[in-house]
């Protein structure tokens, strides 16, 4: 069985500035994730270069907070890592709208 792109591609969360801080708030894990923006923006576009570095494509979904938050009161979960992840998966197969998936070049401007 021929690979396809699935096989190569990881699915990254992405976070606008003016929402970063919201969603950083109310993470149950704030602990493990950066207070703020320009940290969590660098660690970010770190991930990015090293996947593509090893060949691999990346899918970016942004977390918008009042979808994001909807999402998780409608699951009962709480907004951990592992949680937000979940999330963008499943955008990413297509749970929501494609205006929310960015492409990697942009994000890393």
């Amino acid at each position: 069985m021929k690979p396809t792109i699935e096989t190569y591609t990881a699915v990254l969360p992405w976070y606008e500035r003016a929402e970063f801080q919201r969603i950083w708030e109310l993470a149950h894990d704030k602990d493990d994730m950066p207070s703020n923006y320009e940290d969590w923006h660098a660690n970010a576009v770190e991930v990015m270069t090293t996947w593509l570095a090893r060949g691999r494509a990346l899918q970016i979904v942004t977390i918008r907070t009042a979808e994001f938050f909807a999402w998780l009161e409608e699951r009962q979960l709480p907004n951990t890592a592992a949680v937000r992840l979940k999330f963008v998966e499943e955008k990413a197969r297509g749970g929501g709208s494609s205006g929310d998936l960015a492409a990697v070049s942009a994000a890393a401007e």
